[in-house]
């Protein structure tokens, strides 16, 4: 059994075009639950109209991406209903899936059964254009390089030249987790990572722990790309677009979040959150330097 769990504030019709991907399925065990941590544009109704077989668990508003995650896996658990064969899904709703994506995932988790499996993405609006396939991660250096990006970001190119990515942590968008993976590690770790990195310093945690983490190449997302938090490529110059960046939970490169990384992944701790920090506010100044104002997701 594979249990879908879907974070989700507002943005209804995301969820109803995620939702509806799902419906299609040509695997069939497999049960949706939606924690819906306090929309208020009619997303539980709709839900409840459209999707009657979706069960939905309310939020109060607080407990961004990881909170309500872990609400999904708590609910699970304690109510006694995953089996140490089954599988935790971890979605958003600004994805959506082919028909036979929960099918192919599963003969995977199969055919690798100590492994984390993430998911391909590629823009909804360019089937070609890749924007994640793994990562790699220098724990020294603070290096972090999308894969995508070796491939030219073209989805051709990385299913001509590999069955099967690596990776060095999962994005929590399309990840396929063993059930027994929480007995071991525990959940998500909100206290530090309540809405970012939450799902990258989870699977960092399992493949510590001696799980593979693994991206088939044939089983992929497909993501609405502008809807996925605040964009840290494109370059605005307002006293907002800097304060989101650097201080907003929906920034990948909050302050608080990389400090916390560092302290909690990293043997060099603050020597390298100076290191990694330096070189986001270089990157930065770079683009301002450049004036490159356009997204890169939208240049060859």
């Amino acid at each position: 059994m594979i249990y879908i769990i879907i974070p989700v504030f507002n943005r209804k019709a995301l969820t109803r075009g995620c939702l509806k991907s799902i419906e299609g399925q040509t695997f069939k065990d497999f049960k949706t639950i939606v924690v819906d941590d306090g929309s208020t544009d009619g997303t539980f109704q709709m839900i409840q109209d459209e999707f009657p077989n979706v069960e939905v668990l309310k939020g109060n508003g607080d407990l961004w991406w990881t909170g309500s995650t872990n609400l999904g896996v708590n609910y699970l658990t304690n109510a006694g209903r995953v089996k140490s064969d089954d599988f935790v899904l971890t979605l958003n709703n600004d994805l959506e899936i082919d028909d036979d994506f929960l099918g192919k995932i599963s003969y995977y988790a199969g055919v690798y059964p100590k492994a984390i499996l993430g998911s391909v993405s590629v823009d909804i609006n360019r089937s070609d254009w890749m924007d994640f396939c793994g990562v790699r991660w220098n724990q020294i250096t603070s290096k972090y390089t999308l894969k995508a990006k070796e491939y030219g970001n073209s989805y051709a190119q990385l299913l001509n030249e590999k069955r099967f990515e690596d990776s060095d942590l999962l994005l929590g968008r399309g990840t396929l987790i063993p059930a027994k993976v929480f007995d071991e590690i525990g959940f998500y770790d909100f206290e530090n990572f309540p809405h970012y990195a939450a799902d990258e310093d989870f699977t960092l945690r399992a493949k510590r722990n001696g799980w593979q983490l693994l991206i088939p190449t044939d089983v992929l997302v497909r993501s609405y790309i502008s809807e996925t938090g605040t964009d840290v490529e494109t370059v605005s110059l307002t006293g907002k677009y800097f304060k989101d960046l650097f201080f907003s939970r929906r920034s990948p490169v909050n302050i608080v979040t990389r400090y916390r990384w560092a302290m909690k992944n990293t043997n060099l701790k603050f020597i390298y959150f100076v290191i990694e920090y330096s070189r986001i506010v270089t990157s930065v100044l770079w683009k301002i330097v450049k004036r490159d104002t356009s997204p890169t997701y939208e240049k060859k």
